[in-house]
């Protein structure tokens, strides 16, 4: 079951990825040009969003398979 939740979960989990990703360039970027404070900032901006991000995708995953197990438990009755 944990593989199957991976895969469901796979472009949420790459989405976060590359906004860790990001926020590690950033920050080094702005680093090495001298303002590291200003880099900290930037990337925990940015690892706040994709945090957000991840978040909501996966409350939206939850949300569809909650309507679908509505939807398929409605057809499930109708036909009895």
């Amino acid at each position: 079951m944990p593989n199957f939740r991976l895969r469901r979960n796979g472009w949420a989990t790459v989405s976060l990825g590359l906004s860790v990703a990001f926020a590690v360039v950033a920050f080094s970027y702005f680093s090495l040009a001298g303002a590291p404070l200003r880099g900290a900032l930037f990337a925990l901006l940015i690892l706040l969003a994709g945090g957000w991000e991840y978040r909501r995708k996966l409350q939206d995953t939850v949300i569809a398979e909650s309507y679908e197990a509505e939807a398929e438990a409605q057809q499930r009755k109708n036909r009895q």
